[in-house]
């Protein structure tokens, strides 16, 4: 046994001097995140000061600046390290889909990947690419009721309701941004317009006696009219006899056959 263990514990100060050497070697940037250049030791090597640990992998997982780097020896890795830092002011974030919201404000990426934060109270976090973490102000916010069109009464006599939508809408100042719905809180409640009244509040039975007078008149007016034709047809009728009566009377009276009646002569 002794002399397996002999090898062993001579080769164990090169094995610290080499894990001593890797963390020392590699060189750190001065901002963004990076993946090391050396494999490190899990438990001795890491990210170095300012910067933080936020994923590991034998190969950077292909992502280093260079060719892909050979296989990690057991127990040893390479580390992405990121620097946290406070979000500076941009008007980046607006075309972003990957950023947080703050209400008031976004924290996103410059390059719209996904941000993260280590604290909300003070939005220090980072990226994991070695784009700038930045927040951006939210647009001014505007906050109005929107109604729709009436709809069709209840009841079409003796008091009915008809509704119409009514909604709370935000409205950026941006204007390449549409206006969408919101809860009816964010707009003022002593502004908010009705959303059903009454409507043909009129009695059923004054409907019906207006049509029964209105019936009645059509049915004298049709009445009338009747009468009024039947008389100009008489008088057509009279007129075109007389016409005609005088004209037979004036050929019979013009024309006519003398017949002279002689006695012969024996």
């Amino acid at each position: 046994m002794d002399h397996l263990l002999l090898p062993s514990l001579l080769l164990l100060p090169l094995f610290l001097a080499g894990e001593v050497l890797s963390v020392i070697s590699f060189n750190l940037p001065s901002h963004g995140c990076h993946w090391t250049e050396s494999c490190h030791s899990k438990w001795l090597g890491g990210c170095g000061s300012g910067y933080i640990i936020v994923d590991q992998s034998d190969d950077c997982k292909g992502l280093c600046p260079v060719a892909d780097y050979p296989a990690c020896l057991p127990f040893h890795t390479h580390f992405h390290c990121c620097r946290p830092d406070v979000p500076k002011v941009s008007k980046e974030c607006i075309k972003c889909k990957n950023k947080l919201d703050f209400g008031d404000e976004y924290v996103c990426c410059t390059d719209c990947s996904d941000p993260y934060l280590l604290d909300k109270n003070s939005k220090l976090g980072y990226c994991k690419t070695e784009s700038d973490l930045v927040m951006q102000l939210k647009p001014l916010e505007t906050f109005r009721w929107i109604v729709g069109p009436w709809m069709v009464c209840s009841s079409p006599c003796d008091g009915g309701i008809r509704y119409r939508d009514v909604g709370c809408f935000g409205n950026m100042e941006d204007t390449s941004i549409k206006h969408y719905p919101m809860d009816d809180s964010r707009c003022s409640s002593e502004e908010m317009p009705v959303r059903h009244e009454s409507c043909n509040v009129k009695s059923c039975e004054d409907y019906s006696e207006g049509n029964l007078n209105t019936n009645e008149q059509s049915a004298m007016s049709g009445w009338l009219i009747t009468i009024l034709i039947l008389f100009g047809l008489v008088a057509i009728g009279g007129f075109v006899l007389v016409v005609y009566t005088f004209y037979k009377r004036r050929i019979s009276s013009s024309s006519g056959v003398v017949y002279i009646m002689l006695d012969g002569y024996s």
